[in-house]
């Protein structure tokens, strides 16, 4: 694995989460949408909870756990991630944590420490270079 897949992996971590996240937002709407068609005229309607009610339940439950799961799984990811590049000194450190675990633009990360674009991506391959020679 290079430094930059390695790098990358806080970002995938991300992004599964927030997709883990939505899929649990979704699943919870579907349960909001049942309990808004009930009743309200506090009448008996039925003395259970429906098989489609419970299997809402389950899928909530597995969504729920999914989304812990990936939540967790890129915190640790970003502070492994944080603690391999905080060893990389100077400004070469700073473009690699602006880059992969703030996920700034180019644009951005030149603006923030006051160098051209250009100059970041060098600064961004020598960064590179540094962290793969630590990989090994």
């Amino acid at each position: 694995m290079t430094a930059q897949e390695y790098l990358q992996q806080y970002g995938i971590a991300e992004r599964y989460a927030r997709r883990c996240k939505r899929e649990y937002e979704i699943e919870m709407e579907k349960i909001d949408a049942i309990g808004s068609t009930l009743s309200g005229d506090g009448m008996p309607h039925g003395s259970g909870v429906s098989r489609k009610t419970e299997d809402k339940a389950i899928r909530l439950a597995e969504k729920a756990e999914a989304l812990k799961e990936a939540q967790q799984n890129a915190m640790l990811l970003r502070q492994e991630i944080f603690e391999f590049v905080h060893d990389i000194p100077g400004v070469e450190g700073d473009v690699l944590v602006e880059r992969y675990l703030n996920f700034k633009h180019w644009s951005d990360i030149a603006e923030q420490l006051s160098y051209s674009e250009r100059s970041i991506y060098i600064i961004h391959n020598r960064a590179l270079e540094i962290a793969q020679s630590r990989m090994r």
